[in-house]
């Protein structure tokens, strides 16, 4: 079980580095947040705020809640790079927890892989579609 959960993660690294080569033009997807620190937290705010708030979620465990959120950031968003960044590096971010943390939070590398095929396509790339182990 834990070789197949590596193996996953393994994909889903290699599939944000390629996401990130051809909508950013980087070899890797990495988020920077900007220095400045603003308070407002909302959909509305500055990306630094959003991602900021995206990763307390997540390590909070309300991970699908912050999915969520994210879907919704993205919907209303202009589909800008650096809203594809901080998608990118919310997946990132999410792929590097444990397997048991994820189980805890009833949320899977699976999931993780299946968001990133949706970002994906809706930045307009689509054909990224990698064989899950299982699946």
């Amino acid at each position: 079980m834990d070789y197949e959960q590596d193996y996953i993660m393994r994909m889903i690294k290699d599939m944000t580095r390629m996401i990130a080569k051809l909508l950013l033009g980087k070899d890797a997807p990495q988020y920077m947040l900007p220095d400045a620190q603003p308070d407002d937290k909302g959909l509305d705010g500055d990306s630094g705020s959003f991602y900021r708030r995206l990763i307390q979620m997540a390590d909070a465990g309300e991970i699908n809640e912050a999915e969520n959120l994210l879907t919704d950031y993205l919907d209303q968003g202009s589909g800008s790079k650096e809203e594809l960044e901080v998608a990118l590096g919310f997946y990132v971010y999410i792929n590097e927890m444990s397997n048991d943390f994820l189980d805890e939070h009833e949320y899977s590398r699976e999931e993780i892989y299946q968001g990133l095929e949706s970002l994906s396509t809706q930045f307009g790339v689509s054909g990224l579609t990698i064989r899950m182990p299982g699946v």
